[in-house]
């Protein structure tokens, strides 16, 4: 009798553990889906909302956090995108898309070594990649600029 109890206990357990593993995603997909018909209408707050609901389920589901990136620069919020950029960077160290934005971030941040080493990491994978290779000419023309002496002329 008690190892039929602890086995009913146990099964009830699981069950409500696997019918709420099913709801937690079945509600990530439900808020990505608005968050990206949101983003498709122009309605950034909204889908930020959406995004952030998704990623509070799931902090690392690359396509919310792309896409709240993308949204935060809509709403001209650099540091929540370059965040969001930061934690995709993090989780994959391969994704072209974010190492590119963090590499465009730090260049206007002046920092060259920083985002230098992002492009190089994005040319050794893809060496024919064209906006890795416009920063990369971006780069070497800042830090020229920066690099030349300023001169004054008298009047």
């Amino acid at each position: 009798m008690r190892r039929l109890t602890l086995l009913m206990v146990i099964g009830s357990v699981l069950f409500l553990v696997f019918a709420g593993c099913s709801s937690q995603e079945q509600k990530k997909q439900s808020h990505l889906t608005k968050g990206k018909e949101y983003f498709d209408k122009g309605e950034y707050k909204a889908a930020r909302i959406e995004l952030k609901n998704v990623v509070q389920i799931d902090p690392k589901f690359i396509p919310a956090q792309l896409l709240l990136a993308e949204t935060d620069l809509k709403l001209g919020d650099a540091q929540a995108a370059f965040r969001a950029y930061s934690v995709v960077a993090e989780l994959d160290p391969a994704n072209t898309e974010a190492q590119l934005k963090l590499a465009t971030f730090l260049m206007l941040a002046q920092k060259f070594d920083e985002s230098r080493q992002r492009v190089d990491g994005i040319l050794a994978r893809e060496p024919n990649h064209i906006e890795a290779l416009l920063l990369l000419a971006a780069l070497f023309d800042t830090r020229r600029t920066f690099s030349r002496p300023a001169t004054f002329s008298a009047r």
